[in-house]
């Protein structure tokens, strides 16, 4: 019954790991395919990053990097290539310009603007189609931003919230008007001794 129970589960949870290697293989033969489309014609290296990451865009970091590696890019075609790759896939923003400085660190800078203009122009609204970041919509579908947003990281008091009541670090342990009530203790004298 132990043996039973054993394989029972080493099954389910290789039925839960195969389709997460399966996705990693699929990434490998599109890297590969990417190797192999711009070693055979570097002038087209765009082109190809753009119809791979449309196709593909979970797998937009391993195609970034295989085009860059395969067409040997300067810092001019580094920046182009993730431009390409952000336009295809705005979600996939700081990956890609991550995935690009990881195989061309030299081009560190152009990149780096790339995805700061890109960044810029992509706004922090929602869409109407859900509330998918990266729109350039705001919250009431008509392109109007909210001025402020809050991090809920910041410090207690920072922000356009205002100060929080009871301190920097909020209420006590009982909040104002909850406070438990008072016991005394029984006097020291009693008459039973």
């Amino acid at each position: 019954m132990k043996n039973t129970i054993k394989y029972a589960l080493f099954g389910a949870v290789l039925a839960l790991v195969t389709p997460a290697q399966a996705a990693a293989l699929d990434c490998y033969k599109v890297s590969t395919a990417v190797k192999k489309a711009v070693a055979a014609n570097p002038q087209k290296v765009l082109e190809v990053v753009a119809a791979q990451v449309a196709q593909n865009e979970s797998c937009a970091c391993e195609i970034v990097k295989a085009a860059i590696v395969a067409s040997d890019a300067d810092k001019k075609l580094v920046a182009s290539i993730v431009m390409t790759a952000i336009t295809e896939a705005p979600e996939k923003l700081r990956i890609i310009g991550q995935c690009a400085v990881a195989v061309a660190p030299d081009a560190l800078a152009e990149v780096q603007a790339v995805v700061t203009k890109v960044g810029a122009n992509a706004g922090d609204g929602y869409s109407a189609k859900g509330g998918e970041k990266g729109s350039a919509k705001g919250a009431d579908g008509a392109g109007n931003t909210p001025a402020v947003a809050s991090n809920p990281l910041d410090f207690p008091g920072s922000g356009p919230v205002g100060t929080t009541l009871g301190g920097p670090g909020g209420f006590a342990l009982f909040p104002p008007g909850l406070q438990p009530p008072v016991v005394t203790p029984p006097s020291s004298t009693s008459e039973d001794l």
